[in-house]
């Protein structure tokens, strides 16, 4: 028998190697879910890959008129979370993260599916080639530090001195101001009185959107410019590459859809 015979006999004896499936993907949320149990913050979540049975649940939520993009988003990290701590994830877990949170298990779910680069063809507004883009989920989306302790509220003082203690706002905050509002105004009223942390000496005998209604303009701007100016989870933006072709800069605006579906 030849040596290559030999050798080939040989592989054959062999186990067949198994393809090993994707690995679970774990990432560290910025804020977390308050345990009351433990009086912990819980910043580990792990994450799966999407499936094509997700893909067609997804796809009929997009036919949904109603639904807003706070309601689809917490959909998606209900079905593709599974645990946040040592607690398998529940809808109301997703609503309650921070949207820098939710941000980062967005993701952390798209390279658990596709890998931490996805490739794009764009087409250059100078020179109208087309590029092969690849983009690098953490090179180009890097996580923002705050500088302010999420974990803690926000103190904002107003005009005649009373200080307000403001949480961040939340995926279930998000999901009720869109399908409560019209209008800016509205809009800052209902999250003001969801973020707002009053107790009856603030409130006065008001609702919370009763105090928040009743502030003065300055108070409302002051408090809602407090809330925005909490930069945290990744840098959602444009990405700049260079065209390969005329040298131009070629800036691309992928949104979630994009960077979900491709």
């Amino acid at each position: 028998m030849s040596t290559a015979q030999t050798s080939i006999d040989n592989l054959l004896k062999d186990d067949v190697p198994e393809i090993g499936l994707p690995l679970p993907s774990i990432a560290v949320l910025q804020r977390g879910v308050f345990d009351p149990a433990s009086s912990q913050w819980e910043t580990t979540a792990e994450v799966r890959e999407l499936t094509g049975a997700e893909e067609e649940y997804l796809a009929s939520l997009e036919s949904k008129a109603a639904i807003t993009y706070a309601e689809y988003m917490t959909a998606l990290l209900s079905k593709a979370v599974v645990r946040i701590g040592d607690d398998p994830v529940t809808k109301e877990m997703v609503e309650n993260l921070t949207i820098g949170d939710r941000d980062i298990l967005f993701l952390a779910i798209v390279k658990c599916t596709y890998g931490k680069t996805r490739e794009y063809s764009v087409r250059c507004p100078m020179c109208d080639e087309r590029n092969d883009v690849l983009v690098d989920l953490d090179e180009d989306f890097p996580l923002q530090v705050p500088s302010h302790d999420i974990q803690t509220p926000v103190e904002v003082t107003l005009r005649n001195g009373s200080v307000v203690k403001l949480r961040l706002p939340t995926g279930g905050d998000s999901a009720y101001v869109g399908k409560h509002s019209t209008t800016t105004a509205t809009q800052n009223t209902l999250m003001l009185s969801r973020c707002a942390l009053l107790n009856e000496a603030d409130r006065k005998g008001k609702t919370p959107e009763e105090w928040a209604r009743n502030l003065s303009i300055s108070d409302r701007n002051k408090l809602i410019k407090a809330l925005l100016e909490v930069k945290a989870g990744p840098k959602m933006e444009g990405v700049n590459v260079q065209c390969a072709h005329c040298g131009e800069n070629m800036p691309i605006n992928l949104n979630w859809m994009s960077l979900l579906f491709g």
